[in-house]
């Protein structure tokens, strides 16, 4: 089922369901009927990442595609979904689809990427929202795998999900957060100008949300710019883990972090994330978890947590999620909680060797805690570390309102249906932002992983300092600039929308 001088269409159901890519609106016949997307649902991008789209797009595709179906003149009509011809659209047409098999019709991943498998022109991978080169690719077989082993483990439930709640909370001025998994909040840092002044909006709806959804731990993994008290007198722990912008994390905090992560999990809680845009240190400790814990591969995991939060995993930590993944999967079976509860830790517990859990706490006192040393040079000792990759750190992704607003109300769906679905609205406004603001310095010390430290063994401590040294880097945020968008034909580049349709149907559907 071709047509000559286009790309070929994919069936995916026989005479029900296609996929097409067109240079322009193809007309209709007695046989197809053709909808699009592109510029109802497009990517709101940071630099020049273009995709996956989110599960926002999804749950609405999947409600306009349902729409089409339905429709009495349609009957026994095959419905081409289709996309521009550039290399960008087809590849979130494809993914979109393949996601919906996965995610609404039950299809197992191997079966809903069989009709794109052998697709011409291939598919291109989606990258990373940093100011980088795009070095690591995230393929749409990723996202499927990754959106399908979510669905296993009931990390997600797209019958369940909602949108408005979705849509609401993602704004900056709602608090730029967003639930990746059942037990996990990521969320952009709030910020005061001073402890003392009043709590912003967007404050004020984070901490209503996280009493509301029962999140018991934030980790903070960037500087200062908030009062962590407004969390604790919510009866909401708070513990910061921090590292510099754009670099990863140690093995330490790393295990820091899952033991503390599985304490509140077995709390019946949830735990919130964040770092300054709560892309990039956050998903790295949340894909860490995501492959510990379900089996996820460093792909499927940030491309999972960027169909939940765009954005996520940035630069050379794609990589070093890539490298560690067989390390925190094995860390199943060589690494448990320590039985001593860590204050630094708000009284949860970090992981630690099996072995070492087998000894008396008298034992691994004596056998495996260095000589006390003053916090400074614990300090001094460890802080390389927290640096990841030897090169300099890419310009990271931030999502912030502008007061530079470009609203746009002329979206509508291409080709002949047009007049059925072109109501579907999109506003957008977004800026960068430079790297953390400076530390102001009142909100207590920073958790330095020390007291966790001493209780390593000493070949791990000799181990993160070779680790240290190979991997020193300097960060480079980037400057404030806002950012473009790399849709499909738009006649002008509208930033990220300041709100969304509020309903769970797109407004522009009708019967």
């Amino acid at each position: 089922m071709t047509d000559v001088g286009e790309i070929p269409i994919i069936e995916f159901l026989k005479d029900k369901i296609y996929l097409g890519a067109y240079d322009a609106a193809p007309a209709d016949t007695r046989r197809r009927v053709h909808f699009t997307i592109d510029d109802v649902l497009p990517y709101n991008n940071f630099h020049h990442d273009f995709g996956p789209l989110s599960v926002a797009h999804l749950y609405r595709f999947a409600v306009i595609l349902h729409e089409v179906l339905g429709e009495e003149e349609n009957a026994g009509k095959g419905v081409v979904f289709y996309s521009s011809t550039d290399p960008r659209a087809r590849a979130n047409a494809a993914c979109v689809l393949c996601s919906y098999m996965v995610l609404i019709q039950s299809w197992p991943p191997h079966l809903a990427l069989a009709p794109v498998a052998q697709a011409m022109p291939p598919l291109m991978p989606f990258r990373d929202a940093g100011y980088s080169v795009a070095d690591f690719g995230i393929t749409v077989q990723d996202v499927v795998y990754g959106v399908w082993r979510a669905k296993e483990n009931n990390l997600i439930d797209i019958r369940n999900f909602n949108l408005d709640e979705y849509e609401h909370f993602e704004m900056v001025e709602n608090g730029d957060l967003n639930l990746i998994a059942p037990h996990f909040v990521a969320f952009a840092s709030p910020v005061q100008d001073d402890y003392n002044a009043p709590l912003t909006p967007a404050f004020e709806q984070v901490l209503d949300y996280f009493s509301a959804h029962d999140v018991r731990l934030v980790v903070r993994l960037n500087s200062h710019l908030y009062n962590r008290e407004e969390f604790i007198k919510r009866d909401i722990k708070h513990i910061d883990l921090i590292f510099d912008d754009g670099t990863c994390p140690s093995m330490l905090f790393v295990q820091a972090f899952i033991g503390a992560v599985e304490g509140v999990i077995k709390e019946g809680g949830k735990v919130a994330v964040h770092c300054r845009a709560g892309l990039g240190r956050t998903g790295c400790l949340i894909g860490a978890h995501l492959i510990y814990t379900y089996g996820f591969t460093a792909q499927e995991a940030i491309a999972y947590m960027r169909f939940l939060r765009p954005g996520m995993v940035v630069g050379p930590q794609q990589h070093w999620l890539y490298l560690h993944q067989n390390e925190f999967r094995e860390w199943r079976r060589t690494m448990t909680l320590s039985r001593l509860a860590d204050d630094s830790l708000a009284g949860y517990s970090p992981l630690i060797p099996v072995e070492e859990s087998m000894l008396s706490p008298r034992r691994i006192t004596s056998a495996s805690s260095p000589p006390r040393t003053p916090e400074r040079s614990i300090l001094s000792s460890i802080g390389s570390s927290h640096n990841a990759l030897p090169v300099p750190t890419p310009g990271q992704p931030r999502k912030s309102p502008s007061p530079l607003r470009v609203v746009s109300h002329n979206h509508s769906i291409a080709g002949p249906r047009a007049s059925k679905y072109n109501s579907i609205s999109s506003s957008a406004a977004d800026n960068t932002t430079n790297s953390d603001n400076e530390d102001n310095g009142r909100d207590g010390n920073i958790i330095t992983m020390a007291k966790s430290r001493r209780n390593m063994t000493e070949q791990n401590i000799q181990h993160e300092k070779v680790i240290g040294r190979q991997l020193r880097v300097v960060s480079n945020p980037s400057p404030r600039r806002r950012r473009q968008f790399s849709g499909v034909d738009m006649p002008s580049s509208p930033m990220r929308r300041t709100s969304r349709v509020s309903s769970m149907m797109p407004s522009g559907v009708h019967k």
